[in-house]
């Protein structure tokens, strides 16, 4: 399962939080969705258009490289103005993320892995999620927090076509919070759709609070939407 991270370390993508941005049409709810079987050469391409950056787009490259037992190592590659930068996902069988990277870091490792997606997706389904970390850039004792629930399924148009989707709504707190400002939050909004093993569409937003001071003030530092252009399935 791809987990969509979008590359850190410099300025790039982030995901957008506005529904009404998606021409998405209800659909009945089905049975629970379990996690994929991924499969090497598994491969997918995105395209992240930033709103934050008046529109600009790149591209996210996809595919996984070795798969023992139900885990998979996925390497991703973001292209953009900037060049291209490149890391590897350690994904455990279950979709959780057990090493790579969730926003604008290096990748690492997390004990326990993220559940950024918890299978098997049955509609109504809730999940919390609370890690302790000691973050590596600035040496606090912090937490990463998640939380997540299965709204239903919806039909997404995207580049690649039209998919029945499961879609979810997720936050994601950051352990990145310093005594000037609280941690990032995340807001994602996700279309996973099983004939593809991944998102089709994922839309996020993220921001984070100053403290303190008389100009205290809300930073928007994240607002993009990532559309799947193709999938090609592996061996």
């Amino acid at each position: 399962m791809v987990s969509l991270p979008l590359v850190p370390i410099r300025p790039v993508v982030a995901w957008s939080l506005v529904l009404g941005l998606f021409a998405c049409a209800s659909a009945p709810a089905g049975p629970p969705i379990d996690a994929p079987r991924l499969a090497v050469g598994d491969r997918w391409q995105y395209r992240i258009t930033d709103n934050l950056r008046r529109g600009l787009t790149s591209q996210l490259d996809a595919e996984v490289i070795s798969v023992t037992g139900p885990s998979a190592r996925v390497r991703l590659a973001v292209t953009d103005n900037n060049g291209r930068y490149e890391w590897v996902d350690d994904i455990e069988g279950g979709g959780a993320l057990r090493a790579g990277t969730l926003w604008r870091e290096a990748p690492r490792p997390f004990n326990p892995p993220v559940e950024l997606l918890a299978f098997p997706l049955a509609d109504g389904k809730t999940w919390r999620q609370t890690i302790d970390t000691i973050h590596p850039d600035t040496q606090m004792t912090d937490q990463i927090l998640v939380y997540g629930k299965v709204d239903g399924r919806k039909t997404a148009t995207v580049p690649a076509g039209v998919y029945d989707a499961v879609y979810v709504y997720r936050v994601v707190q950051l352990d990145d919070r310093d005594f000037w400002r609280t941690r990032t939050t995340r807001r994602d909004a996700v279309w996973y759709a099983p004939e593809v093993k991944a998102p089709v569409r994922e839309a996020r937003e993220a921001e984070y609070t100053e403290i303190g001071g008389q100009d205290m003030a809300t930073v928007t530092t994240e607002n993009t939407v990532a559309e799947l252009v193709s999938f090609q399935p592996g061996r």
